[in-house]
């Protein structure tokens, strides 16, 4: 299963344009470094604004590796520098989490990530359910990811991320799919195993 690390960035007001760019920039350097790397925007749900950069392994091996490896470029040592003596947003992470269901999906640009309060000894039958879930999603423009924390600040957690080829597809198969009886059972069941806390929306840039 993939290994994924996320960063996120809550840009200061007035600096959304700075942070873009030092993401952006810091992106290229880890992609360089030999890593899968895709930053995006959040456009709905609470952090709304942030940016997230992710970075996409085979293994804990590789990602540690490929840490060492890009930290140590003069580039993103004078662009942590630059971080530092001008700050421009609240950062979060880098949290580490290890696939449990699905792969990332480089093919679609919009993602629907929804996390849920989760105890361990819950997750394999929430991990179970999602077969019912992807069922339905691989007759769609859409694929799916779940993810459960590794390093992070809430452990008891699971993502599934929804993978869109647009706002406008996410919003048809929400419509027609994500509100159908059959995928409104599943969410009933799903609620057995763990509570629904956050819902946001990002677009890759």
């Amino acid at each position: 299963m993939a290994i994924v690390s996320r960063r996120i960035a809550k840009p200061f007001p007035g600096k959304s344009d700075v942070v873009l760019s030092r993401v952006s920039r810091f992106r290229d350097l880890v992609i360089k470094a030999g890593a899968k790397a895709r930053a995006a925007k959040f456009i709905g749900g609470s952090l709304n604004g942030a940016i997230q950069l992710t970075t996409i392994y085979d293994n804990m091996s590789e990602a540690t590796k490929s840490f060492e490896s890009y930290s140590k470029d003069p580039e993103m040592v004078a662009l942590m520098k630059e971080r530092e003596d001008s700050p421009a947003a609240t950062l979060i992470g880098p949290e580490i989490y290890t696939g449990v269901y699905g792969s990332p999906s480089p093919d679609h640009n919009v993602l629907l990530l929804r996390e849920y309060d989760m105890e361990r000894k819950s997750m394999p039958k929430a991990i179970e359910l999602l077969s019912k879930v992807e069922e339905i999603v691989q007759k769609e423009d859409s694929k799916m990811l779940a993810l459960r924390p590794i390093i992070a600040d809430k452990m008891n957690t699971l993502f599934v991320v929804y993978y869109y080829s647009s706002i406008a597809s996410m919003g048809e198969i929400i419509d027609r799919v994500g509100m159908s009886e059959e995928f409104q059972k599943i969410v009933s069941e799903a609620s057995e195993y763990g509570t629904l806390t956050a819902s946001n929306v990002l677009i890759n840039i």
